[in-house]
């Protein structure tokens, strides 16, 4: 790892080594220019996601049990209705969704001019242009690894929440990502139940979740670095868009397509890195069934258990940041 101090100049024209707090500067510029234009981008599809497939269970009826006039469920000699324990328990219904999909732009790294494109610094009394790595070392990689490892919102990453309004962010879309549903058990009716082998599966929607983006920092302010210029190898400053043009290529770079292992940004569901936002939580009723039964007349008995009991987790989908 080859991390460089910089040189600038101070106020009468003297080289002098960048502080601590100056670089941090340029680092978070680095973060501000990946958020004005992204590599790595998330979006919200109707089915088919990179990101790949999440799940929602709910509970639903078992299948109704329909007896006749010449069935006797428990030997009494009178037809009647299926024992309890004769009827199918509740089942369970499960809903898939693959809606979060991510590209990666395809970046070239930026181009080291005859080794003297980059900013200078100094080693043992001499005057030196920092390599590609150098600035990956110095700025780059620090910078990715507070994007992907500290607290939100950080430019050009995504975050999950409960709603498409939350300060800092923006909503990717206004279609949800996730919707955990459970069993509504005020609609399961006696009078519903079907003939032999129906069910009846009511849901409702308990929360839906979003995908946003948080929105970009204000452009923090930096030093202007020094570099060596081609033409004349005369020591001059960087502006600001000479700068803003290489640390953007840079991150870019680097997030999209990295520079080892390790350096590259990357998302997933379940898996490791940083957590983005709300959990996407699967809940779901834990009863055994709630029985029930219809007359429908003289041949005709059916029963049929019903979901009941408490809301339960069964599980909590994360979205996580991270870099491979």
């Amino acid at each position: 790892m080859a991390v460089r101090t910089p040189l600038i100049l101070d106020g009468s024209n003297n080289l002098k080594e960048m502080t601590t707090a100056q670089i941090n500067a340029v680092k978070d510029r680095v973060r501000y220019l990946y958020g004005a234009n992204p590599s790595v981008t998330l979006s919200r599809v109707a089915s088919g996601g990179a990101l790949g497939t999440i799940t929602d269970t709910r509970k639903t009826s078992g299948a109704a049990s329909v007896t006749t006039g010449n069935q006797d469920a428990d030997d009494d000699g009178a037809a009647e209705y299926a024992l309890e324990g004769d009827t199918a328990e509740p089942g369970t219904v499960t809903v898939n969704y693959d809606r979060i999909d991510r590209a990666e732009a395809s970046t070239s790294a930026s181009a080291d001019t005859n080794s003297v494109a980059f900013p200078i610094y100094q080693t043992s009394g001499n005057i030196q242009s920092m390599s590609l790595t150098d600035v990956y070392d110095t700025f780059i990689h620090p910078a990715i690894d507070t994007i992907t490892g500290s607290s939100q919102p950080q430019p050009g990453t995504y975050y999950i929440y409960t709603g498409t309004t939350l300060a800092g962010y923006t909503a990717v879309s206004a279609d949800p990502v996730f919707t955990d549903t459970r069993a509504n058990t005020a609609s399961f009716l006696a009078a519903n139940i079907g003939t032999a082998g129906t069910t009846q599966d009511f849901a409702t929607t308990v929360t839906n979740y979003y995908l946003l983006s948080a929105n970009n920092i204000a452009a923090p302010t930096m030093e202007q670095m020094l570099f060596i210029r081609n033409s004349d190898k005369n020591i001059e400053q960087y502006t600001q868009a000479e700068m803003d043009t290489w640390l953007q290529n840079c991150v870019r770079h680097v997030a999209s397509q990295g520079s080892g292992t390790g350096t590259k940004i990357s998302y997933n569901l379940n898996g490791s890195g940083t957590n983005q936002g709300s959990g996407m939580t699967n809940t779901i009723l834990d009863g055994s069934g709630n029985y029930q039964t219809r007359f429908v007349g003289a041949d005709d008995y059916r029963s049929q258990e019903f979901p009941n009991g408490s809301a339960t987790t069964a599980a909590t989908h994360r979205l996580k940041i991270t870099q491979v």
